[in-house]
């Protein structure tokens, strides 16, 4: 291995993939730029029914009680979190109403999770 002095291998800057573009085939590189761009996406997980029936639990002692709540939800691809108090429950139309927060409703098929804070 060669040294050299007063250099420093931190000074050289790394390109990353863009040094093996010119080496890739066209399908390569659009598979990899496909990759990246799914990368980010998070998918909406399968909840099975006990979990629906915890949430129910939670979210009537938040209502009985005037509890806050952090509820865990799913919207744009990514998961979302808000503390707040609830307004109201839907059951009809499925849907969480919040007290003063954005946004003012949250599907009830959307949340990952619901937290009771006290």
């Amino acid at each position: 291995m060669f040294a050299l002095e007063g250099v420093n291998i931190m000074d050289f800057k790394d390109r990353g993939n863009i040094k093996w573009t010119s080496l890739m085939l066209v399908e390569h590189r659009k598979k990899l730029e496909e990759l990246k761009e799914n990368e980010n996406n998070k998918k909406r997980p399968e909840l099975d029914e006990q979990i629906y029936e915890i949430f129910d639990y939670r979210i009537k002692k938040a209502l009985q009680r005037n509890l806050k709540v952090k509820i865990t939800y799913f919207k744009d691809d990514d998961y979302q979190e808000v503390k707040t108090y609830l307004k109201n429950y839907d059951s009809y139309q499925k849907k969480l109403l919040l007290k003063n927060e954005a946004p003012q409703q949250i599907h009830f098929k959307d949340i990952i999770d619901i937290d009771l804070l006290e």
